[in-house]
This record gives structure tokens, sequence and C-alpha cells, in this order.
């Protein structure tokens, strides 16, 4: 609370003696967060990295399960890693064209698919994917054709992020 100092006193009254006394303004008080810290009272980075992990790992998992119906939980860790690389692109490039964005994160998030397919895929051999037969394909495990598909769907994600941002 902001605290000024006025005069207060008896006006016009010999022997009266002036005095400073606090008179208080009152703030604005900032709205609390749908989730928030038990310990701090705000949504924290954690808090904001985990809800972001979440969201990214549910949205992934719907999107695989539109595109090809199923899903592995393999790929809720790509989606997750992958709205957090989003997120912080968008953080960090706010005043860059949007399409400069969207193939920065398309980037990301085919060098996340390339990482966590080398790991599923190669080295614990669970087969989720094969891309084997796409043209331009690397090792497998991603293609120029999905990468241009994720640019794509990067475009409206980072327009609902900025204005989600803009009114925060």
């Amino acid at each position: 609370m902001n605290v000024e100092k006025a005069m207060v006193g008896s006006a016009g009254k010999r022997g009266t003696r002036t005095e400073l006394a606090p008179i208080k303004r009152r703030t604005k008080k900032k709205k609390k967060s749908l989730f928030f810290c038990r310990f701090c009272g705000k949504l924290c980075a954690w808090h904001e990295l985990e809800l972001e992990f979440l969201a990214g790992g549910v949205g992934y998992g719907l999107i695989e399960v539109l595109w090809r119906g199923r899903t592995h939980w393999s790929m809720l860790l790509a989606g997750g890693a992958s709205l957090i690389c989003i997120c912080g692109v968008n953080k960090a490039m706010p005043k860059k064209h949007i399409l400069i964005r969207a193939a920065v994160c398309a980037a990301a998030i085919t060098a996340i698919e390339f990482a966590i397919g080398m790991i599923v895929n190669k080295v614990l051999c669970l087969g989720v994917w094969n891309y084997e037969k796409m043209f331009g394909n690397v090792l497998g495990q991603i293609c120029p054709l999905y990468s241009f598909f994720w640019f794509l769907l990067c475009i409206p994600v980072l327009a609902v992020l900025k204005k989600a941002r803009s009114k925060s």
C-alpha cells in the first residue's frame, strides 16, 4: 500500500502544531490465476512449465489420435516438450513475424521428434512410427512433409498464445 504524508492540524488555531499523517491510497489488486502456488500465491515459472507440458502432451496426443487413430505415451512427452519450446520462442521473439516464429517452432518440433524417435524407435525398438518410405526422411524418424505440417500448425498456436499473452 502506498503511503503519502499530508499536513494535518488545526487550521488557524494558535499554538497547535501541524503534524504529518499518512494518507492511504488504494492500489489495483492483481487478478489471481486459476492455477496458483499454495506457497507463493501466484503462478510461478515451474507451474507455468508444468501447465505448458501438460497442455502440449494432451494436445499432441489428440492430434495423433485424430490423424492416425492412435497415439503412444512417447508422443505425450514430445508434445509437452514441443509446447514448452513454442511458448519459449513466442516469449523470446515477440516482435518477429509470425511466419519466422512458426519456422523456428517447426524446426524445434522436428528436432524433438527426431530425438524421441531415435530413443523410442531405434534404441528401445518400439516401432512407434517409421517414415522410411517418405521423401527426404532422416533415418526414418523425420521428413520434410511433417515438418511443413508442423509449420502450418504452429501459426494458429502462436496466434492464440500471443493473444492470450496480451490479455494477461
